[in-house]
């Protein structure tokens, strides 16, 4: 191969890197659209927050219950088509908030937003693992996942800004455009992109192969094991925190900052890491583990503040730091169906843990122990440990055989 070539390579795998990455900060950022403008969507439209939290649900159970179908989408038209479309479904459904003028219009485009946005996890991952070299794709996953990470964090004050500047209507309507302007972006550079994650060999998927295949549920058991793990620490540590400190609110949301924060910050070096490791699943165990041990500790409340908020964030950095070994483990295990669907269904998976996880967490607040909180998340990624592991464990199995 040579130099000119190589390079020509590299470009198309940087631009391909990046439009992922950014429709993915997108497909985050449209998740928290509506909570930032909840004040001012109650004043207009006359609803409740219950009803308001309620569109978030709704787009949040779509997204998650469509996952693995839109998975044998991609594995029969290809990532591109599937990616472009669900993009532009999810962009033109966020923009036409603009125009409602009762409750139940934003009930149903944030539905329709929500079967856009249920694109993004298989055809992203099945783009990636098509046009990205083997050498680099840690790389390429972990600057995916941040690009999600960042999503998160932007939209808040970016939402806030335009409502501020503008109003909620003309917020959504900004908001919208710009993944429509992608989408149109990606149209036109789909020759970069191709066909990536279409599958014309082994017969096609099915939903027989995934739920037969012990390696796949043990994945897809991690997956939900270790978003209820994180769904502790994202939504009430902060609670936990002031009432075992006896400090407040304001006060104990920095140690989930520091948290959030190392998480993201520890997600590009790991995808280098993940390039280098010959054992993921290793990997991925001892960071598991040694993260559990940190929030045991921090919630013991024996340690002064100040140290947890260090120790928390360290946990944190330690679960960014596997994020692309976890995604390059699930492409091990797609043996017996294409990449896309098996991260459509796995990361189905992701979506149960947050939605079932919540109630717990809640009940163990309620009995008035806030330091089981801490306990809980860690039992959590003890019990993905332990599906990772068994995971790894059928896999040399089948290599020996």
């Amino acid at each position: 191969m040579t130099t000119i070539t190589m390079k020509e390579d590299l470009r198309s795998e940087y631009q391909v890197v990046g439009l992922v990455s950014f429709a993915h900060l997108l497909s985050h950022l449209y998740m928290l659209v509506l909570p930032p403008l909840f004040f001012q969507l109650r004043r207009d439209l006359g609803v409740s927050y219950v009803e308001l939290g309620l569109t978030v649900t709704a787009f949040s159970v779509t997204t998650g219950v469509l996952q693995t179908p839109m998975g044998f989408l991609v594995q029969k038209y290809g990532g591109r088509r599937v990616l472009i479309g669900g993009l532009f479904v999810n962009s033109v459904a966020i923009g036409l908030i603009a125009f409602i003028t009762s409750y139940w219009q934003m009930m149903g485009l944030m539905l329709l937003a929500g079967v856009g946005s249920s694109v993004f996890h298989p055809a992203d991952y099945a783009i990636l693992n098509a046009r990205v070299d083997s050498k680099r794709l840690g790389r390429a996953l972990s600057a995916h996942a941040l690009g999600g990470n960042l999503g998160f964090v932007v939209a808040p004050p970016i939402m806030v800004l335009l409502a501020v500047m503008f109003d909620w209507r003309m917020a959504t309507l900004v908001i919208g455009g710009v993944g429509v302007l992608l989408a149109g972006v990606m149209l036109g550079l789909s020759s970069v992109m191709g066909d990536s994650g279409k599958t014309k060999a082994r017969g096609g998927d099915s939903w027989k192969k995934l739920v037969t295949s012990p390696r796949i549920m043990l994945l897809f058991a991690f997956y939900a094991l270790s978003s209820a793990a994180n769904c502790g620490m994202v939504y009430f540590s902060v609670v936990a925190f002031s009432d075992i400190y006896a400090i407040p609110a304001a006060v104990a949301a920095s140690a989930l900052t520091a948290y959030q924060l190392m998480a993201m910050v520890a997600v590009l070096p790991g995808g280098w890491l993940a390039d280098r490791s010959r054992n993921p699943e290793l990997l991925l165990c001892v960071c598991f583990l040694a993260s559990g041990v940190l929030i045991v500790v921090c919630g013991l409340g024996v340690i002064p503040f100040w140290l947890a908020i260090g120790l928390i964030g360290a946990s944190g950095a330690l679960r960014g730091l596997v994020n692309a070994s976890r995604d390059v483990s699930v492409r091990h295990a797609a043996t017996d169906v294409s990449v896309g669907t098996l991260f459509g269904f796995v990361t189905t998976g992701y979506s149960g843990g947050q939605i079932l996880g919540p109630a717990l967490y809640g009940w163990l607040l309620d009995s008035g122990h806030p330091q089981l909180i801490f306990w809980a998340s860690a039992a959590f990624s003890t019990l993905a440990i332990a599906t990772m592991g068994a995971g790894r464990m059928w896999r040399l199995r089948g290599q020996a055989a």
